[in-house]
């Protein structure tokens, strides 16, 4: 974990939206999601702004592939898909494709409709979600508005809640 936290830093200082203090946008300033070009696990680009369609709640996951407390939350979260209604997932994370492939492959997610899976090469995103934690979450209202963010610890009732608001 120590080392995953020293690798975002490293990214975070390399990152183009920390090089402009007070210019880059924030989800605390910008309340929709903003157009980054993430990767795929199968290598194909998309954006972020994109992935969330008409009329769904959208629950985003910054997380890490190697990450024991990401792994725990994945495998709450697919236990009780069930009692998400009408709800779009987005996983994105830092690491290699290759890496990213593997851990959505063996969860599952890859065949799961409701999930994208993808890289954000550039921490982009990262940046923007001001990541001081993974798992990070981010509920998206059906009007394409952040509702709700929770950090590592959210307890997967206060999660179900949000997104089904």
């Amino acid at each position: 974990m120590k080392t995953l936290l020293t690798s975002l830093l490293l990214l975070m200082a390399a990152s183009p939206v920390w090089a402009q203090p007070g210019k880059a946008a924030s989800y605390k300033t910008q309340q929709t999601i903003p157009a980054v070009q993430l990767v795929s696990w199968n290598k194909q680009p998309f954006f972020s702004n994109k992935v969330q369609s008409a009329g769904k709640t959208l629950v985003l996951v910054y997380f890490s592939p190697t990450c024991s407390h990401c792994l725990e939350f994945t495998e709450n979260l697919t236990g009780k898909l069930k009692q998400f209604k009408n709800v779009q997932f987005l996983f994105v994370s830092a690491y290699s494709v290759e890496e990213i492939k593997t851990f959505a492959i063996t969860r599952g997610l890859t065949k799961m409709p409701n999930f994208t899976v993808g890289q954000d090469p550039e921490f982009k995103l990262g940046g923007f979600y001001e990541l001081k934690e993974i798992p990070s979450i981010f509920v998206y209202g059906k009007n394409g508005k952040l509702k709700k963010s929770f950090d590592s610890k959210v307890k997967m009732e206060d999660l179900i809640a949000s997104a089904n608001e």
